[in-house]
C-alpha cells in the first residue's frame, strides 16, 4: 500500500508541475514549455517530443499487453448450452414421468461460443503473428482473434485523452472498414471492435462490450477493466 501511495504522490506532483508549464530537468530546474501548450491534455496525448520519443507507443503497448492477456485467458473456455429434462413426481413418489427437454443457459451468449480453435495474436514482439490474411495487407490491428471455424474479430486499442475517446472510436472503425469488407468477400465474418482506455485511466464502455461479447464474465470481467485502467494511468505518470 505504501508503494501505491508513493506512486500516486509522484503522479499528482508530476501532473501539477506540468500543468503549470514546467518539466523538471536533470539539474533540478524546470524547462518551460511553449506558452498556451502546457496543459495535461497536451502532455499526455499531443506533445511532439513525447511522440518522437515513442512514449505514447510505450504506454499503448503496456495496455495492449494486458488486454491481450485478458482475452487469451478466455481461450479454451467453451461455453455450450446444456439441455435437461424436467422430471414430474406424484405425491409420495408413486409415479414419475419426464417432461420435454429444456435448454439451460448459465452464461451470456458470446461471439466465440462453441468454438475451441480460436487463436489470439497481438501486434507485440512476444506474441503470435497475425494470420496471413491480415499480414498481406498494410494494416496492423492491435489484436486479432482468429478462428477458422467461425469468424475473425479484430480488436483495436486506443489510449487517448478522455475528451477524445469518441473521436478515437470513430477513427478506428473507419480505418478498418475496407479491410473488413475484403475479408467478408473472402468468406470471413470479420468484425472490428475498437476499445478505448483513457490516458488518465477512464475505461470506455467499448471495453466492457468486448469482454461481454467474448463471454468473459465473473471475476475476470470485474478485474480486467481495473487492471487496464491502472496500467494506463501509471504509464501516463512517466510520460
Amino acid at each position: 500500500m505504501r508503494t501505491i501511495t508513493n506512486i500516486t504522490g509522484i503522479r499528482s506532483r508530476h501532473l501539477k508541475h506540468m500543468s503549470r508549464g514546467g518539466r523538471k530537468s536533470l539539474s533540478g530546474g524546470y524547462r518551460r514549455l511553449k506558452p498556451g501548450r502546457q496543459t495535461t491534455e497536451h502532455v499526455l496525448s499531443s506533445c511532439k517530443v513525447a511522440l518522437s520519443q515513442r512514449r505514447y507507443t510505450w504506454r499503448q503497448n503496456r495496455v495492449l499487453q494486458e488486454l491481450a492477456s485478458v482475452i487469451s485467458t478466455a481461450k479454451g473456455e467453451i461455453h455450450l448450452s446444456s439441455t435437461s429434462s424436467t422430471v414430474f413426481t406424484t405425491e409420495g413418489g408413486v409415479k414419475k414421468w419426464h417432461g420435454g427437454l429444456i435448454t439451460i443457459k448459465t452464461h451470456r451468449e458470446g461471439l466465440l461460443d462453441g468454438c475451441d480453435d480460436w487463436v489470439v495474436s497481438a501486434d507485440l514482439p512476444e506474441w503470435e503473428r497475425h494470420p496471413d490474411i491480415i499480414r498481406k495487407t498494410a494494416l496492423r490491428p492491435d489484436i486479432v482473434i482468429h478462428s477458422a471455424s467461425t469468424q475473425q474479430i479484430m480488436a483495436e486499442l486506443a489510449v487517448p485523452f478522455e475528451s477524445r475517446m469518441e473521436e478515437a472510436h470513430s477513427f478506428k472503425e473507419g480505418k478498418y472498414l475496407d479491410l473488413t469488407k475484403e475479408q467478408k468477400r473472402d468468406g470471413y465474418e470479420a468484425k472490428v471492435m475498437p476499445v478505448e482506455i483513457g490516458a488518465r485511466g477512464f475505461v470506455g464502455s467499448s471495453a466492457y462490450g468486448l469482454l461481454s461479447k467474448l463471454s468473459i464474465c465473473g471475476n475476470k470481467r470485474t478485474k480486467a477493466p481495473r487492471l487496464l485502467a491502472e496500467t494506463a494511468e501509471n504509464s501516463s505518470c512517466w510520460i
